[in-house]
């Protein structure tokens, strides 16, 4: 699978998109955070240190747990 990205700024007012296989499209918008931005895996925070805090606690179960069929 080819993955793509693209980002478009305020002066844009038309998007054009042709797909020459099948295709998945996920189209976000939202107003700019003017804050640095990292992503690992399914994190995504302001800083490695961050993204590192949340792994570890991802690992010691700080995230909640989900519960097992009983």
């Amino acid at each position: 699978m080819r993955e793509s990205c693209s980002s478009l700024d305020s002066s844009d007012s038309n998007i054009v998109m042709e797909a020459t296989e099948d295709a998945v499209v996920l189209f976000l918008s939202g107003e700019p955070i003017d804050e640095p931005v990292v992503g690992y895996g399914p994190f995504v925070m302001n800083s490695d240190k961050e993204i590192i805090e949340a792994v570890n606690d991802f690992n010691r179960g700080k995230f909640g747990r989900i519960p097992q069929n009983q």
